[in-house]
Parts: C-alpha cells; structure tokens; sequence
C-alpha cells in the first residue's frame, strides 16, 4: 500500500473534514450515504 501511494497510483480522498465538537454531524452525515470519501473529525 505504501509503495502504491508513494508513487501516486491510488490517493485518498476526503469527502469532508469536521471539527471534535462537530462529531455528532460528521456521523448524521456519514450514516445518511452523502459521503463520497473518508469523513475526518480534526482535533
């Protein structure tokens, strides 16, 4: 997977990044399928 990333055959994709005290929002939004990439909660 590491070699694969470095070299830029598969890259991650975030669909929407909140913040800790936006994580009951982040799940609504993750449970509901709008999400089209990782959801990130930010510290």
């Amino acid at each position: 997977m590491k070699d694969l990333l470095e070299a830029g055959k598969i890259k991650p994709v975030m669909d929407k990044v909140f913040k800790m005290s936006e994580m009951e929002e982040a799940f609504k939004y993750f449970e509901q399928g709008h999400a089209q990439g990782k959801v990130v909660i930010t510290m």
